[in-house]
């Protein structure tokens, strides 16, 4: 799938898994038509795109119903993606650095906040 990106205009070329496959399947087959240039997802007023402000405000509700202490918002599942791509599948920082589009590596482990126990743990390490 390609898309432009709104905050940087860039062109972006996006792989789905299995799993998000079958959930878009799911939800377009709710739909009675489809339209191409159609958001996928519309905001309570119909016919516009979800905007990112009402998108967190649904995630801090979510949160808050499940009950989960903390302040999460939509930005928090993207962070989350890239920690648990990094820490539970050993996911390099170059591949990081493409999946969320940012402009270095070093750009990206400011987004992903290295904890001073990883950098302690990594000095205790002999090689």
């Amino acid at each position: 799938m390609t898309l432009r990106e709104k905050k940087t205009g860039k062109i972006r070329e996006i792989t789905i898994n299995g799993a998000v496959h079958q959930a878009l399947q799911r939800w377009l087959g709710t739909k009675e038509t489809w339209d191409d240039e159609a958001p996928l997802f519309e905001s309570q007023r119909g016919g516009r795109a979800l905007t990112v402000s009402a998108l967190n405000h649904l995630v801090k509700n979510w949160c808050q119903t499940a009950g989960l202490k903390g302040n999460y918002g939509s930005h928090t599942l993207r962070k989350t993606f890239g920690y648990i791509h990094r820490t539970v599948h050993q996911t390099d920082m170059a591949t990081l650095m493409t999946l969320y589009n940012h402009a270095s590596e070093k750009q990206t482990l400011a987004y992903l906040g290295v904890e001073k126990e990883e950098l302690r743990e990594a000095y205790l390490k002999e090689i």
